[in-house]
C-alpha cells in the first residue's frame, strides 16, 4: 500500500496536552505534512483530539486520533501553530516617594513614624 506522502522517520521528543490540562510525554516516531506516529504506552486513554507539542521546537499541533496499536498512535494534523516565546516577568515600577507623601509608620515602641538607620538605641 503506497501513502499520499512520504513519511519522514524521527525520533523527537514530545509531549501530548490534554484538555484537562495535563501532559504525557510521547515520542514522535515519524513525521508527514499531514499526520504522525506517536510512541506513547497503551495505558494512556487519549481523547478523539488533543495538542501535540514536539520539545525543542517553536511550534504545537492540534491532532485527531486516527488509528492506535499497542504502544503506537497515529495521528492527522489538524492545525500547527507557533509557541509562545517564555514571558520575561517585568517587576512593576515602585513609585518614588516625594516630601508630599505619607511617611510608612514603623511598628517600634517609641518610633515616630520616621524610619531610622539606628540599630541602637542612643545615649543622648
Amino acid at each position: 500500500m503506497s501513502r499520499r506522502e512520504d513519511r519522514n522517520s524521527t525520533n523527537w521528543i514530545a509531549n501530548v496536552r490534554l484538555p484537562d490540562g495535563r501532559e504525557i510525554p510521547c515520542t514522535v516516531k515519524d513525521v508527514s505534512k499531514s499526520g504522525a506516529k506517536l510512541g506513547i504506552p497503551a495505558y494512556h486513554a487519549l481523547p478523539e483530539s488533543f495538542l501535540l507539542r514536539i520539545i525543542g521546537r517553536d511550534f504545537v499541533c492540534m491532532v485527531k486520533l486516527a488509528w492506535r496499536r499497542g504502544d503506537y498512535v497515529g495521528v492527522r494534523i489538524e492545525r500547527v501553530g507557533k509557541v509562545a516565546p517564555p514571558r520575561v516577568r517585568d517587576e512593576p515600577p515602585q513609585p518614588v516617594a516625594t516630601s508630599l507623601d505619607k511617611p510608612e509608620a514603623i511598628d517600634e515602641p517609641g518610633g515616630v513614624g520616621i524610619p531610622s538607620r539606628r540599630r541602637k538605641p542612643s545615649s543622648f
